[in-house]
């Protein structure tokens, strides 16, 4: 009989179990285990285990991996897990290991440790434990992995800072291949990548230097968890929540009987994710991971049964063994499962998560991203096609029901009963058929996904049956039943393809308004990825068809996306105009979603969190709601006052010209996304209202002036300490003080220590990121390329303050030409006012976005004269002893240098060359179709482009921090004065590939030559420039800020927000730091090297540009065309957007 919530709530009154486990080899028997409460969290405030790192609370940024040890079926495993996600009560009788566990600096370092510092694998270092523990708990399982096991291994880790390589280099030494490869890889982790000839390669360190890897002297599994325990059934009982681990299937039904709608949790990657950012709560968990039934894995005559219970990493490792031993044309279905785990999500969720968990008549999809049930569901769609089995359990009773079109009824719903759940799944075995699979993009979210399978009448090309279905085209997986009705009793041809994308047009059907956006896109890719299905199935018709066998071709393909829907949810902070009691009420203006209105000081961050959910805000929406660059446009809404810069006679420039043309473009924000998010620690110290703060900042001092004036003291009364980082990027030179003022102020009124970090939500909801940037630009030119006139008008949406946002625009203004000499040229700026959270300042401070728009129209002039853009750009680029529009000289100008070194470095003519001859090519496929008057058919198509591109970059640089550097200063309004000290150049070189039926690319490779002047360290210069890249490679064609027509950001964590990751580096990167260049102005002959390298992976986005280009000029489509960073936006219409371009 189903138990009431009062009975519930007494239960939670009795005394739980005590909770058993091992840290670092020390027992833990914790006697009020707190079912809500993460290992994380238990790490650090408990057991003050800090090495362990908080990044994302969601599984997406690895920081907070740990390795979890346990015996199951009498062997032990070892695998990397996300402290933030597992159940602190989860881990009764199991090992954990720290990063602290393997070895520290004040006693000896792993090698592990010892070679990730030594390859300068590490930058501000909040993601170097979780990476740590990742590879060591990859050699805990193979002390010898391969180079993929190896990359395979980080797939749940990112870094903002390194850029990868280092690490990857690193940690190859540990490989079957390890050690240096003699220059013979020539690919992200060779360190010959860095120079261009052997002869000038520096080692950044010596591998000799490095401990040895020894497993016999790792930390030994606990022996009293090697005595087998008495099986029973184990009960926590926390604030809120009743944690149960049956010990048997009986129990678990019937606890399932009794708790009907408590929630089944073995992964918690999922159930965490809805506790934490959903504000669900669920009274009672089950926890069924260690029930054998459900870790069943067994033959059939069928296929492969896999219990409920049975991890991801454990499900990959038994179907790559049945690829292996049985014949091939039995386990296609299994090949197209192991595709899709690849991409899953990362190795530590893979680790715990299952894939079919059904409760609650829902089906859990063990994964911390909603869309992925999508993906999952299309697998699920392709095994009913044979005839896929679920076998459930109820009150004792089994029963086995098929998976069809009717088992999800509505978004993550299934038609199974709340009593029931489910022991298994059966993945059958193929008959003797042929398949094809696309490749596809590493990450672990769907766009859309599809899947299909045709059947032919025996000995010919006729479609006796088919089916079709996509995800991401409604709230549930479909069927194109329509298409697949119009398409039987049809021959295999071109008039079928036709006829099938025509149905297809109008069978998919998306509202404007859909969740998720890019509607055009996602309707485009259904018929894309019929078209690939066609042609696969074609190219094996002709093979099959030859050899007289008439079989299924089974197919899928997943377009892996960059973001996910999430569902619209806010958290705010407690309003308070003071100090409140329960029920008062007070009123504020607040001008965006994400503005702090208040705040709630409590015993602990759990029940400040919780408290401040409880807190209801009413809104009088004031209009009008100003939040695109379009609207403060239309409104003229803008900050005070307008700059400009102009030289030469620009209206005499245009007359001159022989063409003229216009251009716009449109450049996304960028969240800074450092690992550690904004944190402050406020201790008052008794006296005169002095008060010491501990504050992840980038201005001390600022933050220093800004707590004074808070608190009314004197700044002398306030002591800022920056003992470290965890990354900043410009992020946390202003906006860091919305959290320490108030922080400050609490700790004053309570008398008490506060501190405050927040969640990565909160983060990337309240402080904003990189401007986002809109150019219109006039551009004169001769017929030659020449540039001769250029009138550029920039507008950056600044948010609800102006913060530096003056600064930023200043910047960028100078920055209009790039490295181009124009004879006359005037750019004005506007600083846009909305109802955004304040954007602040993030590497290259402006200067991003004003070279990219001016890249934008030296494109165009290129793509207009029909000439290369390497040969425009040459010619209009400055000389030694020139003057920029703001009249200061270019002295000791290296950008010719730069360039002719980096021209051998990326062979860029022979590369040229092959690209030109690759695009040239066309694919041809010879197909005998087999019917009543066989005949020959030529099918040709180019769905692959590649391209080269050149880019180059000027830097501009003033230093003020201790010491001021003399006559610094400019005037907008007589465009004089000296406003910066030196200059910083750079020339890059990308290649990438593209699929122009999915609009996915490759990196293929990038060749960068930096202007450091004399480098004080190479290796640190190598890893800022290497870094300052992936970051700009995440700005120009991969981070999206997505925003409602309301304000409200979307992408609010890993999940939804992608930032490049292992798998995004480029297969050949090459850097080369120019020599014999050094800078008399700075110190020891040194260059700034951090900011300026992020602009060179506009290579990578103008590649791109002009790979879409050649592919145009097949349908007759030639000259310049608009491309907006990171994407395009969405077609304009009446709808209601589901996100807007801000």
């Amino acid at each position: 009989m189903p138990i009431t919530a009062e009975e519930i709530k007494n239960k939670l009154q009795s005394p739980g179990d005590d909770l058993v486990f091992f840290v670092n080899g020390k027992k833990i028997t914790e006697k009020n285990a707190e079912p809500e409460k993460t290992l994380l969290t238990y790490l650090r405030r408990n057991l003050g285990l800090t090495g362990t790192k908080l990044g994302c609370a969601e599984g997406g940024c690895g920081a907070c991996t740990v390795m979890r040890i346990a015996v199951f079926k009498a062997s032990l495993s070892h695998y990397a897990v996300n402290a933030c996600l597992a159940p602190l009560c989860s881990l009764h009788h199991c090992a954990v290991t720290t990063v602290e566990g393997i070895g520290s600096v004040a006693s000896k370092l792993h090698p592990v440790q010892e070679r990730i510092a030594k390859a300068h694998g590490s930058q501000c270092g909040f993601c170097t434990p979780g990476i740590v523990m990742s590879m060591y708990a990859l050699l805990r399982n193979n002390p010898q992995p391969s180079m993929h096991d190896v990359q395979e291994a980080f797939q749940g880790n990112l870094c903002r800072c390194t850029g990868y390589r280092p690490i990857l280099e690193g940690y190859r030494s540990f490989t079957k291949d390890g050690g240096c490869c003699g220059g013979k890889a020539q690919s992200n982790g060779c360190c010959m990548t860095n120079e261009h000839t052997q002869e000038h390669v520096n080692k950044l360190y010596d591998q000799s230097e490095f401990m040895p890897l020894d497993p016999t002297q790792e930390i030994i599994f606990p022996p009293e968890l090697m005595v087998k325990q008495p099986q029973r059934e184990l009960r926590f009982a926390g604030e809120r929540v009743l944690w149960i681990q049956p010990c048997s299937l009986e129990e678990l039904l019937e606890l399932k009987a009794t708790y009907p709608n408590a929630k089944l949790v073995v992964g918690n990657t999922e159930v965490g994710i809805e506790m934490k950012f959903k504000n669900l709560l669920y009274p009672v968990i089950l926890a069924p991971a260690y029930i054998p039934e459900l870790n069943i894995i067994q033959n059939t005559q069928d296929g492969i049964q896999v219990g409920a219970s049975v991890t991801l990493t454990v499900l990959g490792d038994v179907l790559r063994a049945a690829v292996k031993k049985l014949p091939a044309h039995q386990t296609e279905v299994f090949k197209a499962v192991l595709e899709q785990l690849r991409w899953f999500a990362g190795q530590q969720i893979r680790n715990v998560a299952v894939c079919h968990v059904p409760e609650d008549s829902e089906i859990k999809f063990y994964a911390s991203r909603e869309q992925l049930i999508n993906k999952l569901n299309v697998q699920c769609m392709f095994y009913k096609l044979y005839k896929k089995n679920l076998c459930l359990m109820f009150k004792g009773e089994k029963h086995v029901i098929e998976m069809d079109g009717k088992f999800f009824p509505g978004y993550r719903k299934t038609i199974l009963k709340p009593e029931e759940i489910l022991l298994s799944i059966e993945i059958p075995y193929t008959r003797k058929v042929s398949f094809k699979q696309s490749p596809r993009k590493e990450d672990d979210i769907a766009i859309v996904t599809c899947g299909m399978n045709v059947f032919f009448k025996e000995q010919s090309n006729i479609v006796q049956s088919i089916r079709i279905s996509y995800g991401g085209m409604a709230p549930v997986t479909v069927l194109a039943t329509a298409t697949c009705n119009r398409l039987l009793n049809r021959q295999w041809n071109e008039e079928l393809l036709e006829e099938a994308c025509t149905s297809l047009a109008e069978e998919m059907n998306l509202s404007p308004s859909a969740p998720g956006g890019m509607v055009t896109y996602r309707r485009t890719l259904t018929i894309s990825l019929f078209y690939k299905f066609f042609l696969n199935v074609q190219h094996k018709l002709s093979l099959d068809l030859l050899k007289e066998v008439f079989n299924i071709v089974f197919f899928v393909v997943v377009v892996v996306a960059i973001r996910r829907l999430l569902q619209k949810h806010f958290t705010f902070p407690s309003s308070t105009c003071k100090d409140l009691q329960q029920g008062d009420s007070c009123m504020l203006y607040v001008t965006c979603v994400g503005h702090i209105v208040g705040a709630i000081v409590a015993d602990t961050q759990a029940h400040a969190q919780r408290a401040a959910k409880a807190v209801k805000i009413s809104y009088e929406e004031l209009q009008p709601v100003i939040v695109t660059i379009q609207d403060a446009i239309a409104n003229k809404s803008f900050f005070q006052p307008v700059r400009s810069i102009e030289r030469g006679d620009v209206a005499q420039g245009f007359k001159d010209s022989d063409h003229i043309l216009h251009g716009e473009m449109h450049i996304g924000g960028q969240e800074q996304f450092y690992l550690e998010t904004n944190c402050t620690l406020a201790v008052p110290r008794g006296e005169d209202g002095e008060m010491e703060l501990f504050v992840s900042t980038q201005s001390a001092s600022k933050t220093q002036a800004l707590v004074a004036k808070a608190l009314g003291v004197s700044a002398n009364r306030v002591v800022c300490r920056v003992k470290r980082m965890g990354g900043g990027f410009g992020g946390k030179e202003s906006r860091s003080t919305i959290l320490s003022t108030v922080v400050a102020v609490a700790a004053h009124t309570v008398k008490r220590p506060v501190r405050c970090m927040l969640d990565r939500d909160e983060d990337m909801l309240v402080t904003g990121g990189r401007h986002p940037f809109f150019g219109h630009y006039k551009v004169g030119y001769m017929n030659n390329g020449r540039v001769m006139a250029l009138e550029v008008t920039l507008y950056s949406n600044a948010g609800n303050s102006l913060d530096l946002s003056l600064s930023i625009l200043e910047r960028a203004l100078f920055h209009m030409d790039n490295s181009y000499n124009i004879p006359n040229i005037r750019g004005t700026g506007y600083v846009c006012k909305t109802n955004l959270p304040s954007n602040s300042a993030f590497r290259g401070f402006g200067g991003p976005q004003g070279m990219m728009i001016a890249e934008s129209w030296m494109s165009d002039v290129a793509l207009s004269c029909g000439l290369p853009a390497e040969e425009v750009r040459r010619m209009n680029m400055y000389k030694e002893g020139d003057f920029t529009p703001f009249s200061q000289r270019l002295d000791n100008f290296t950008i010719d240098r730069c360039w002719e070194e980096c021209m051998q470095l990326s062979d860029f003519n022979k590369r040229k060359d092959a690209v030109e001859q690759y695009n040239r090519l066309e694919i041809t496929m010879n197909i005998e179709i087999i019917n009543s008057t066989k005949s020959l058919c030529s099918l040709k198509r180019r769905i692959v482009r590649k391209h080269v591109f050149f880019d180059i970059l000027r830097i501009i640089i003033n230093f003020i921090m201790f010491y001021r550097t003399p006559d610094l200063g400019y005037d907008f309004e007589t465009n004089s004065g000296r406003p910066f000290n030196y200059f910083s150049y750079g020339v890059a070189v990308s290649e990438v590939e593209i699929d122009c039926l999915t609009g996915s690319h490759k990196n293929l490779h990038t060749s960068i030559v930096m202007d450091v002047g004399k480098s004080l360290n190479p290796a640190l210069d190598i890893g800022q420039v290497e870094g300052g890249f992936m970051q700009g490679l995440g700005l120009f064609t991969l981070e999206e800020l997505r925003y409602s027509p309301d304000g409200y950001l979307y992408t609010r964590g890993p999940g939804m927000y992608k930032i490049p990751a292992f798998g995004d580096i480029p297969i050949e990167l090459k850097v080369s730091l120019l020599r014999d260049a050094p800078n008399e102005k700075a110190i020891f002959s040194s260059k700034a090297v951090g900011e300026p390298p992020l602009f060179l992976a506009a290579s990578v986005f103008y590649a791109i540009k002009d790979a879409i280009t050649a592919a145009r000029a097949e349908s007759n489509l030639t000259g310049p065309f608009r491309l907006d960073s990171p994407c395009p936006p969405a077609d304009p219409g009446t709808f209601i957007p589901w996100a807007v371009q801000v």
